[in-house]
């Protein structure tokens, strides 16, 4: 009789202990405050928008010279709905489908089984196409 008196509290003590530690966190965890931090918001009145006054000329030339346009065609689809190109440069290949931008440059705007027709703002570029061929 007496084991059993004994093995009763062993449990009931194993057993009581870790739901007092648990019901402490409990009530722990209710009369803690969040720290709320004030967030400094930055109006949009009071960023600097200064820019370096230069010509239209003067930017497309330097960045003709600094954007070279040498993809190398690899594969097409030509159709009326959903034409699409498949371009290389530097061992990274590039699917454009009409109308959307290569490397958010130039726009694809025309593929046949000629040639493949981008645009970057005003001028054009054309890959001749020897897929196939």
């Amino acid at each position: 009789m007496i084991n059993f008196k004994i093995i009763k509290k062993g449990l009931l003590i194993t057993l009581i202990v870790p739901a007092l530690f648990l019901f402490v966190l409990l009530f722990n965890t209710f009369f803690q405050k969040p720290n709320i931090q004030e967030l400094n918001i930055v109006s949009i009145k009071d960023i600097n928008t200064n820019f370096n006054e230069r010509s239209p000329d003067a930017e497309s030339d330097t960045s003709d010279d600094l954007i070279s346009f040498d993809y190398k065609l690899i594969g097409y689809r030509s159709g009326p709905v959903d034409a699409s190109v498949i371009v290389k440069k530097a061992n990274k290949e590039h699917v454009v489908a009409i109308g959307e931008k290569l490397e958010g440059i130039y726009e694809l705007i025309e593929v046949n089984q000629n040639e493949i027709i981008f645009r970057n703002d005003q001028k054009l570029y054309k890959i001749e196409n020897l897929v196939g061929k």
